[in-house]
């Protein structure tokens, strides 16, 4: 008969340990955050895993990782103390926002551009409200930021969005492409133009390579040579120092004059839709209602 976990012993310092681990990477910087020493919180997490008999972490090489238990045990944990959490907001009048968090996460490209107009309303607003804004590589992990509740909300390309998550559009993000300035571009974008000129862009699946692919679908032709980076921020510099073409959002392709560049209109609708993905939950953040409520 299988020994069943023994939970009289679990309290809520151990979850919030290993809440902290999860949300800050390591057990050094969730052990400062805490206010406590790194051995006091690693008994914390060891004392959970006898308690509930499967371990929480592994180490892969220098860093911990959950474990598939783990895995499961975080979004229930983080459940108990958001539940507490906005018991504890009841009690300081959270009608009036006048205590509390929130979280934010986005792509890199977003948090530079769509984010900034948002979160600075909010923030005019509700200055009492202690901001997070995280950073995001990609789609998958920016889905995976928000049901492990490491972000409260996230702003991503509304498309996809997994059945258990909640959406809403907040804008279309046009895009341009970016050329040196010296090119030629008096007949526009089109083939024999795309065909001539190495491309400067991220790697898939990021959805700035999946518009750019698109646009070279659309009009029938492939990059003769590819140049990736994984830095948004040099796409357009790279770009035209290589003599190649980039195609990015909008408000990146106005500094393309500071480098010695020049805008080229793409494809009418060529762009992304951008969106705020959350958990569908019974009891919401009230920084969090109060935000969506002002997009």
């Amino acid at each position: 008969m299988a020994t069943q976990p023994d939970l009289s012993g679990v309290s809520l310092p151990q979850i919030a340990a290993v809440i902290s681990v999860v949300d800050y990477g390591s057990f050094t910087a969730a052990a400062d955050i805490l206010g406590i020493s790194q051995p006091s919180l690693s008994r914390r997490i060891q004392s959970l895993e006898q308690s509930l008999g499967v371990p929480i972490f592994r180490a892969v090489g220098r860093t911990m990782q959950l474990t598939e238990a783990g895995r499961s045990i975080v979004p229930a944990g983080r459940r108990i103390l958001d539940e507490l959490a906005s018991i504890n907001a009841l009690g300081a009048s959270t009608r009036e926002l006048k205590t509390g968090s929130l979280r934010i996460a986005g792509l890199p490209s977003l948090i530079g551009s769509v984010l900034p107009e948002y979160v600075g309303k909010f923030h005019q607003k509700h200055p009492e409200i202690h901001l997070e804004i995280l950073s995001v590589q990609d789609h998958e992990e920016l889905v995976e930021t928000i049901r492990l509740g490491s972000a409260d909300a996230a702003f991503g390309v509304r498309h996809q969005v997994p059945a258990d998550l909640e959406s809403r559009l907040v804008c279309q993000q046009e895009f341009a492409a970016v050329v040196p300035a010296n090119l030629n571009t008096a007949t526009g974008l089109g083939a024999q133009l795309l065909g001539s000129l190495s491309l400067v862009s991220l790697p898939q699946p990021t959805s700035i390579r999946k518009v750019t692919d698109e646009v070279y679908r659309s009009l029938g032709c492939v990059p003769p040579r590819v140049i990736t980076t994984v830095q948004r921020d040099a796409l357009v510099p790279l770009s035209i120092a290589c003599g190649g073409i980039t195609m990015v959002p909008r408000v990146m392709a106005t500094t393309a004059e500071v480098f010695g560049g020049q805008q080229l209109a793409l494809p009418e609708g060529t762009g992304r839709a951008i969106g705020i993905i959350y958990r569908r939950e019974p009891f919401q953040n009230p920084a969090l209602t109060e935000f969506l409520h002002l997009l």
